[in-house]
């Protein structure tokens, strides 16, 4: 989508959104979407007719997309998907998808038939009717579309995306396929530019990695991703976010190429050239990199981060795979602490009523168990102080009560780190008193029930913890 310019560096363009589990290479660890259902509004269209209308005529006869229709006429492609001989899956934007775009553009697409054409087709399956139950199953996912491209099935919670425009409305039987209602127009992706050398060379030559260039030589990996016999993504951070550590740890690394190793190769996935369209699919992922380690993959507002650094080009192409640019360097995941889930929580400094709680209930002891493993979601000070200190101390005074409210926040038995909490987003999962809580993402963001997680994968000895802005009630509490 974006491209070098070679006069004078990056080009910055609009970003394409990029956001569990393509975890080396895909190893089968996916999201299991079947069961699932996607919230969407009734149809309140106009009289369709039901099955007896094809796709143009029952488009026409709703009365919600007039510059769809329009736009069809114009593209000539109202013919064919009037054809009753033939089967699509259309992806509908409604007159406000389309207003979106403003009068201007919408103008220029009708005088531009070869593009407007391209982006109607962009909304096409052409050979079967994919109903919502089959969309759900495939994503995360890609799916080509008449034009030639390919678009991203993604879930966010119960609800469906194509790339990143909403299905509100799905299911709308025609005579020749099935129409599912959008609210955003979809743009297919800018056609590749022509590879300008390998990761190495594309580098150097945009002039804006000069850093990150000096680092891959001084470790060698210069030679690695050169290699025109493999394949590699590279999330690649400019000089600008490399100038963020500072002079003195830049100098550091470059003096200690073992660690300056395990941060560049925490930047690569090998084996795979992942596009922009299959990076959205994945939106809410863990991606295994190349030095072993996991780094998230999240949406938020439209916009991709990887590992809490936000991509802001993407598929820059090379001869040996693509680069995506990224405005901060990433950090591997530090070893497992030796400490326990208590002593990280009492070390922070910012659990202080939790851990009186724990203390309080001797759910300390518990959690301080080096045989067993637990998930805590644990709130801090700022979150318990919402429930007032009149409730605490009457909480601290009824330690059942408080017991039951504590293992309320706890999974025992299992480490559940954030891609896997992530992956389960949409589902229940049994807390360590028997009730159940809810995962749920919302705009890319993590909830549990009502709390939004605010801090991820805190790894203790006997288990991990993640940080919640609100004590979670227990069922009838």
């Amino acid at each position: 989508m974006s491209v070098f310019n070679l006069g004078g560096g990056l080009t910055r363009a609009l970003i394409m959104a990029v956001s569990l589990l393509f975890v080396a290479a895909c190893d089968g660890n996916s999201n299991n979407n079947n069961n699932r259902t996607i919230t969407v509004e009734p149809d309140t269209g106009g009289d369709t007719g039901g099955a007896s209308l094809t796709i143009t005529e029952t488009a026409v006869a709703d009365g919600n997309f007039e510059t769809l229709v329009t736009a069809l006429q114009a593209a000539e492609l109202d013919a064919v998907l009037a054809d009753d001989t033939q089967t699509f899956t259309v992806f509908a934007p409604t007159d406000e998808a389309f207003a979106a775009l403003g009068e201007d553009t919408i103008n220029g697409l009708l005088a531009d038939i070869d593009t407007l054409t391209d982006i109607l087709l962009y909304h096409v399956i052409i050979g079967q009717a994919v109903d919502a139950e089959t969309a759900i199953s495939l994503a995360p996912g890609t799916v080509e579309m008449a034009n030639g491209d390919e678009v991203a099935l993604r879930l966010e919670g119960d609800a469906l995306f194509i790339n990143n425009s909403r299905v509100t409305i799905t299911d709308i039987e025609a005579s020749n396929g099935v129409i599912h209602v959008i609210d955003a127009v979809l743009i297919p992706p800018a056609d590749a530019e022509p590879a300008l050398g390998t990761i190495p060379e594309v580098a150097i030559a945009a002039g804006d990695f000069t850093t990150l260039v000096a680092a891959l030589q001084a470790t060698g990996l210069d030679a690695v991703v050169a290699d025109e016999t493999a394949t590699f993504t590279v999330f690649a951070p400019t000089d600008e976010a490399f100038a963020a550590l500072g002079e003195d740890t830049i100098a550091a690394l470059l003096g200690d190429t073992d660690t300056l190793s395990d941060i560049l190769l925490y930047h690569v996935i090998a084996g795979s050239a992942v596009d922009s369209t299959t990076a959205i699919s994945l939106a809410g992922t863990a991606v295994e990199m190349a030095n072993g380690d996991l780094a998230d993959i999240t949406l938020v507002d439209g916009n991709l981060f990887i590992d809490g650094s936000q991509v802001i080009v993407t598929d820059i192409a090379a001869s040996n795979g693509v680069i995506h640019v990224i405005d901060t360097v990433m950090s591997p995941p530090e070893e497992m602490s030796t400490m326990t889930l208590v002593d990280v929580l009492v070390a922070d400094g910012n659990f202080t009523t939790l851990v009186a709680a724990l203390q309080a209930t001797g759910l300390d002891a518990t959690l301080a168990d080096t045989a067993a493993t637990f998930t805590v979601f644990a709130p801090n000070d700022a979150a318990f102080a919402k429930l007032g200190t009149d409730t605490i101390n009457s909480l601290l005074a009824d330690t059942a009560t408080l017991s039951n409210i504590l293992l309320y926040h706890v999974i025992p038995g299992t480490a559940v780190d954030s891609a896997t909490a992530i992956s389960l987003a949409g589902s229940m999962v049994e807390m360590a008193n028997g009730d159940s809580v809810t995962l749920s993402l919302t705009s890319g963001n993590l909830f549990v029930n009502d709390s939004q997680v605010i801090a991820t994968d805190v790894d203790a000895s006997n288990g991990i913890a993640h940080v919640i802005d609100t004590v979670l009630t227990p069922p009838g509490s």
